[in-house]
């Protein structure tokens, strides 16, 4: 059997060893090149996500704080004047921007069922940031005794609805309870969100300029 003869193997490779060497090196270096290049295609792909997520962090900060924040400041009974007993509720805007379009929806239940001529709708507007408003809710005067003496449950509920600056609109309900023992009332009940708002039936409506009991 013939022998190898590697001058002979030499010359019919058209590549020298050292090239051979050579073409090796550069497959490595263009294989880290594209390793390379993955690499920073994958950091400009998180980068690019992280900033997303900054500015949409950001935004919702943004859209948290720049907005109107409607609430119930404070509620109380007031008898002030002789058989007219009612419940006075002030409210504000505490949020650090207008609030427009403001309908507010109040009532008030004894032993759990509504008076129907104080169920009222009120078309506030707007209502600029930490402006009180009040408005008057009439209990009838043969209940009131039973009231205070906490033979009768008395529930005052109020929700609203409105917009800010980029027209979402925005909801709030709060149902107070008043109790006998303190003469005061406490929150039972609230929420937020728009679709978690009762439905009511249809109340009264009224212009903020001709809100009268």
């Amino acid at each position: 059997m013939p022998q190898r003869n590697d001058k002979d193997q030499d010359e019919r490779d058209p590549l020298t060893q050292i090239e051979r060497q050579r073409l090796g090196k550069l497959a490595q270096l263009l294989g880290f090149a594209e390793l390379m290049t993955l690499l920073m295609v994958a950091a400009t792909t998180f980068s690019a996500i992280a900033t997303w997520r900054t500015a949409s962090i950001a935004e919702s900060i943004y859209l948290a704080s720049e907005r109107p924040y409607f609430g119930v400041e404070s509620i109380r009974l007031d008898n002030s004047i002789a058989g007219d007993p009612r419940v006075e509720v002030e409210y504000r805007n505490f949020g650090n921007l207008s609030a427009d379009a403001t309908v507010l929806d109040r009532r008030i239940l004894i032993d759990g069922v509504a008076v129907a001529s104080q169920s009222k709708q009120l078309f506030a507007g707007i209502l600029s940031p930490q402006v009180p408003h009040t408005v008057q809710l009439h209990l009838p005067a043969s209940s009131y005794d039973a009231i205070i003496q906490g033979r009768s449950k008395l529930r005052v509920e109020i929700k609203a609805t409105y917009r800010g600056l980029d027209q979402r609109t925005l909801c709030y309900f709060e149902g107070f309870r008043f109790l006998a023992d303190t003469g005061k009332f406490e929150v039972r009940g609230g929420t937020s969100r728009c679709s978690e708002q009762p439905k009511w039936e249809e109340p009264q409506s009224r212009s903020a300029s001709n809100d009268l009991p």
